[in-house]
């Protein structure tokens, strides 16, 4: 017996999609700021609140991969050419392996520099530079690559719903 596919994403699926893109624009917002700060007892409030949404991004994204595996989904909306299609594809797929780099970079930074204990237990004092660890470096590079695939992803959504007109963002909505 075949089921048909759908017309938009669960509820759940929603909800993650839309949690996830809140976490990451607060994860970025926090990290940015905390960038512009000395590294002295004034950043440790601010990185304290970055790493909670770090965690929880990568709580929230693994979650949310597991369910996409578990749930129907609606039919994939082609765009009519096989090249914006492709990239569809690939941006989904990287968003997901990019959000996830960015979060265990950033906990490895965390491990580099013992930063749970200085930021979460008060223990010790920030390191002089972070970009002393290679996980820095790392984290700082895959930043402005997450960036520019959240940017192709909401030009994709804007595309599809301003330009072919096809009711796209519907699907990642809660109406029914």
């Amino acid at each position: 017996m075949s089921k048909s596919a759908p017309a938009r994403y669960s509820s759940l699926q929603v909800a993650f999609h839309w949690l996830t893109a809140l976490l990451i624009f607060a994860a970025f917002i926090f990290g940015k700021y905390a960038s512009f700060l000395p590294n002295d007892s004034s950043e440790i409030a601010t990185l304290r609140i970055h790493m909670a949404l770090g965690i929880a991004i990568l709580l929230v994204i693994v979650l949310r991969f597991v369910t996409r595996l578990r749930s129907p989904r609606p039919a994939y909306a082609s765009t009519g050419s096989a090249f914006l299609d492709g990239l569809g594809k690939f941006v989904h797929y990287a968003l997901y392996v990019f959000i996830f780099l960015m979060a265990v970079s950033g906990l490895a930074l965390s491990f580099q520099a013992g930063l749970a204990q200085i930021v979460f237990g008060g223990v010790g004092s920030l390191p002089a530079d972070f970009f002393d660890f290679a996980a820095r470096a790392l984290h700082g590079f895959i930043a402005p690559a997450l960036f520019l695939l959240i940017l192709l992803h909401i030009g994709g959504a804007f595309y599809h719903q301003l330009i072919l007109k096809d009711n796209l963002i519907a699907r990642m909505s809660f109406k029914k």
